[in-house]
């Protein structure tokens, strides 16, 4: 009886050192690829992304201006991860981000904002941890205006 509870304790640590390194790993894709993404590193941002996602990435790419760079290098955007959540398999986990100084789209032009929170999806494909986009990033953090 011993040996088949050392056994299931073994077990039990390995899977969960198994699902602490994974969770550790989709949070570092995901502070990369939003750290790429929001001072638009695109090229970067999308060895980070699926394959699917580059379409998102070509769109945010197109609609960045000289300008928008310009506002970028006075202050750079700035990641931090706030929380993750694990899904119901072992291949999918949300990362919740605060970005700090990232440029925003508005009717006219850029403009940068103080921080936001978002939600990352990040799947595991071939092995590898990768940001999945269903569209731009929008901030989850209610604006007061």
């Amino acid at each position: 009886m011993k040996k088949i509870a050392l056994f299931a304790m073994a077990v039990l640590m390995t899977a969960c050192s198994m699902i602490q390194k994974d969770d550790d790993q989709t949070t570092t894709v995901a502070i990369d690829w939003a750290e790429a993404y929001f001072n638009c590193d695109y090229h970067s941002a999308e060895t980070l992304s699926t394959p699917e996602s580059r379409r998102w990435l070509q769109f945010a790419a197109s609609n960045t201006t000289q300008q928008d760079l310009d506002l970028l290098k006075q202050q750079v955007a700035e990641v931090e991860a706030t929380d993750y959540f694990p899904i119901a398999n072992d291949t999918l986990r949300v990362v919740e981000l605060l970005v700090s100084h990232y440029l925003s789209p508005t009717l006219h032009e850029a403009k940068q904002e103080e921080e936001g929170l978002f939600h990352i999806t990040v799947v595991k494909r071939k092995g590898e941890w990768k940001v999945r986009m269903e569209g731009l990033p929008r901030s989850e953090k209610q604006s007061r205006d």
